[in-house]
Parts: C-alpha cells; sequence; structure tokens
C-alpha cells in the first residue's frame, strides 16, 4: 500500500479515462471500415478483451457466440448502456454454428437470462424443424441455459451464475434474495426502468440444479442398470469417508479373524450430536413442499421418521450427571412456533464425514427418540460385525436403556445392540462437565484401541453449516432438507 499511495493520480486518470473513449476517435468502423453514417463506430464490448468501438453491425456479427457480453453505446457524451437484442441479434437454438434452421419459432418477447453479469433481455429462435423432437426446454439446456419452467419458457439462468451462486451460498452461505438483488443492480443500479422480479424463479432452478449436480456426483446419471432417477436407494447420493471401515472395499478379506493386539486397526469410531441452530418456522407443509430427495443422502426418509415420530411420548428419564441441559430440557427446548426446533446428526468421529442418512429434524429438544432413530439409521449401512466406538456429550446416560429402547424402534432402523461390539465414551472437552464417575468410565484416555481421537470432531461440522441457518428457517420441509443436505454434501 505505501508502494500505491504516490500513485493514485495515476490510477484514478486510467479510471476515469476508461469511461470516456480513449484513443478510439476513429470516424470509421475498425472492423468493417464502412464509411456511411450506418457504420459509426460508436458501440464497446464491456466483457472482450479490446475496448475498440465497432460499429452497430459488427457488434452484432462479433456475439454471435457471446450473445450475453455487456455493450454499451456511445451517445456525443458518455457511454450508455444497451442489449444486444436492441441492436438486432437473435439467438438460434437447437442447431450448430453455421446450421440455418428452417423453421425457427420465436420465443417470448420478454424472454430473460439470467447471467454473471446481469440480467439480459434476449431474442431467441427455438428450433421447430420437423422430425428433430427436441423440446424447447431440451434445447436451452444444450446451450446451458436452465429454463425456468418445463413448457414454453421465459426465462432461462446460465449454469456459470447457477454454478456461481452455488459456489457462494457453500462457501460464504450467501442467500438467493441478496444474490439477486447484486445482479438487479448491476443491471439497473438506479431503478429507474421496470424490471421483473426474478428472485422466486432463481430461487426455484438453483435448487433444481443442486439436486442434478448430487445425482450425477452420485452416479445416477451412469447408473449400468438404466435405474430411473425415483429408484435411487437410502443413502446412494452420499459422500463416504474414504478412510472409515468398509468391508469388501479398503478391509483386508481376513480382518474378522485378526489377532487381539490388531483389532484395534478395525475399530469404527462414531460420533452423534445435535444442533439447536438449524431451526426452521412452522411454515409451510411436507405436502406443499416435499423434498427433491430426502433420504437419498444425509436426510433420513421423510415418511418413516414422521410416522415413528407421532408415536414418541414425552421423554421422563433425567440425569443422574450434572449439568447436562440436554436431558434437562428434552422435551422443551423453545419449540413453539418451529416445525423444527434443530438437526441431529451422525459423523466419523476421527474423520467428521457426516454418515448416510444420518441427519434428522429435532421436534422438541435432543430426545432419546430423534438421537436413537439417527444413530440405528447409521448402523444399517455398517457392517454387523465391525467393533463401533461411540462418541456422544451425554453418553453416560443415553446409552443405559439403549439395547432396549432400539428393540422397540422401526424396523427399518432397528438394531440388535447385544449383537455388536460396543464401546461408549465422551468427547474429551465435554468430559469435563460430567462427574467424576463420567470421567473414569467414558474417557477416551482409558478406553483401549482409540488412539488419539478426541471425539470432538461432531462439533467441527456446525461451525460450517451453522450460519446456513439464517436461510433455511424460513423455508418449507422439503426446500430445507434439500438445502442442508447440499451443505453436507459440500463438507464432506
Amino acid at each position: 500500500m505505501l508502494l500505491w499511495r504516490p500513485l493514485r493520480n495515476e490510477y484514478l486518470a486510467e479510471f476515469v479515462r476508461g469511461e470516456g473513449r480513449g484513443d478510439y476517435y476513429n470516424e470509421v468502423c475498425p472492423r468493417c471500415y464502412e464509411t456511411d453514417s450506418r457504420h459509426q463506430p460508436l458501440y464497446r464490448c464491456m466483457d472482450c478483451f479490446s475496448p475498440e468501438l465497432v460499429c452497430e453491425e459488427c457488434c452484432r456479427e462479433a456475439h454471435v457466440d457471446c450473445p450475453l457480453d455487456i455493450i454499451k453505446k456511445w451517445n456525443g457524451k458518455y457511454f450508455e448502456p444497451v442489449f444486444l437484442r436492441d441492436i438486432g441479434l437473435r439467438i438460434q437454438l437447437g442447431h450448430a454454428r453455421g446450421e440455418e434452421c428452417q423453421h425457427p419459432r420465436r420465443g417470448n418477447i420478454g424472454f430473460l437470462v439470467i447471467h454473471t453479469n446481469r440480467i439480459h433481455p434476449v431474442a431467441v429462435d427455438y428450433c421447430d424443424c420437423p422430425g428433430r423432437n427436441v423440446s424447447f426446454r431440451q434445447q436451452c439446456m444444450r446451450h446451458r441455459w436452465f429454463p425456468a419452467t418445463q413448457e414454453d419458457p421465459q426465462t432461462c439462468a446460465t449454469f456459470r451464475v447457477l454454478d456461481l451462486f452455488h459456489r457462494l451460498t457453500l462457501h460464504g452461505k450467501s442467500n438467493v434474495y441478496d444474490f439477486m438483488n447484486g445482479l438487479e443492480k448491476l443491471t439497473n443500479n438506479g431503478g429507474i426502468t421496470y424490471q421483473k422480479d426474478r428472485y422466486k424463479v432463481f430461487a426455484r432452478m438453483s435448487l433444481q440444479y443442486r439436486h442434478l449436480l448430487m445425482l450425477k456426483r452420485g452416479g445416477r446419471g451412469n447408473d449400468l442398470d438404466g435405474r430411473p432417477v425415483e429408484d435411487t436407494r437410502p443413502g446412494e447420493i452420499a459422500v463416504d469417508c474414504i478412510a472409515c471401515l468398509r468391508p469388501g472395499i479398503n478391509l483386508p478379506d481376513d480382518w474378522e479373524s485378526a489377532s487381539p493386539e490388531k483389532r484395534f486397526l478395525y475399530f469404527l469410531f462414531l460420533a452423534i450430536d445435535a444442533c439447536f441452530r438449524l431451526k426452521r418456522r412452522l411454515v409451510s407443509s411436507e405436502i406443499k413442499d416435499p423434498g427433491l430427495g430426502t433420504g437419498w443422502s444425509y436426510f433420513v426418509e421423510d415418511s418413516p421418521f414422521r410416522t415413528y415420530i407421532k408415536t414418541v411420548k414425552a421423554q421422563t428419564e433425567m440425569s443422574t450427571c450434572s449439568g447436562l441441559a440436554a436431558l434437562n430440557y428434552a422435551n422443551t427446548r423453545y419449540s413453539r412456533g418451529y416445525g423444527a426446533t434443530g438437526v441431529a446428526i451422525g459423523v466419523c468421529a476421527r474423520h467428521e464425514i457426516v454418515q448416510r442418512t444420518g441427519a434428522v429434524d429435532l421436534q422438541k429438544g435432543e430426545r432419546y427418540a430423534n438421537m436413537d432413530y439417527v444413530y440405528g439409521s447409521i448402523l444399517r449401512h455398517v457392517h454387523p460385525h465391525l467393533h463401533c466406538v461411540n462418541s456422544y456429550d451425554i453418553v453416560c446416560q443415553w446409552h443405559k436403556h439403549l439395547a432396549k429402547r432400539m428393540e422397540s424402534m422401526p424396523e427399518l432402523v432397528r438394531v440388535d445392540v447385544p449383537t455388536r461390539t460396543m464401546d461408549y465414551v465422551i468427547p474429551k472437552l465435554h468430559i469435563h462437565g460430567h462427574n467424576l464417575n463420567c470421567q473414569l468410565n467414558f474417557s477416551l484416555n482409558y478406553t483401549p484401541g482409540v488412539r488419539r481421537t478426541d471425539g470432538e470432531g461432531i462439533e467441527r461440522p456446525w461451525a460450517n453449516i451453522g450460519p446456513v441457518s439464517t436461510s433455511t428457517r424460513e423455508m418449507g420441509p422439503g426446500t430445507r432438507h434439500d438445502t442442508l443436505d447440499d451443505h453436507l454434501h459440500h463438507w464432506n
């Protein structure tokens, strides 16, 4: 900065110079060299590398393959924004460059394309040639435009702007409202001209786009059996931990017969916890807003879970260990006015990867009913002979009648606890809030085979995912599940 400060006048002069014509005072277009008045060089592309001014015809021809560049026109005093549609550019869909469509069909007059640099009104021609059998929405998709509606779309978003928003919301937890407001300001900062509100349209397209990305990354677009998307299995498109134990994939064939001194190599570490920041207000419903893929990745299948949770009675078991508010407030965690008071998840405690079908909503506090369900839902994907080390900040209370509670769980998530070998531990930071008896019996420091596992890995995803609650708390149940699944997918 000290080197730059003396150069501010120079930088400012160049900055202002760019607002004018600069060195481009030619009266003849530098591309076509026509001298009549119709070919005055008045147009500058703000996205092309060269800042030269060209005539209207040359500008239009130069942007056949770049129809969403920002164009400005010199009016004698300053540059004013214009759209390529206004200078006669029409975009032909359904054909390769150079092919002439024999049966073009004009799109809607008010057709809009949302791009990274602004919202563009464009003139579109669809291909309606006999025998091609390519719908208008498919023609848009093949030019990397995502259609807002399925029949005769009037708005599209480019794949680039959808990808940009997706990356921003994953890393910075940006929301659709602020993102679209920024694009609207780029298009019409003064608010002088009328502009259609595309907020809801873009929100819908971005949700569909992120859902398709998850399906593609989960291999559902290249299914060898030809299964349709609707046949996706529970947890199938989740990202698994590459380091956790999976027999037949990353374990030797004789792992079950390992000697006692080597069995610790085949311990699976699981941790569960809840976050009350990820609330959802009591808006919409599962009927009005069903999820696109609830149950296919991280959140459990919606219908079986809701059926089960309706049968759950108030939790009466209280803590015998001082300071465990999760138990004492299990039935009263500020639930009035909320459809969900938080989210419970399960991760592998050593690598912090959220487990497939390892997330459920909370309806009140951190009840055993919810935690048992997420635990059982995780274990249905785990080999029954693997030794599990279970980490939970109130495991001293939770484990007491776990076997009995799991016997009464729905068959989908029922686990025969006595037939499995398990350890129960409390994370190393949380254990300091427990009494001496807990510190002796549930310490990771005194548990054989756990190495230097701290058990606190369950807390770290919340720091990343928690900020998205400012958006998800106002969403319907299905949209919220799809959004949180996407953020959990990104975390993994």
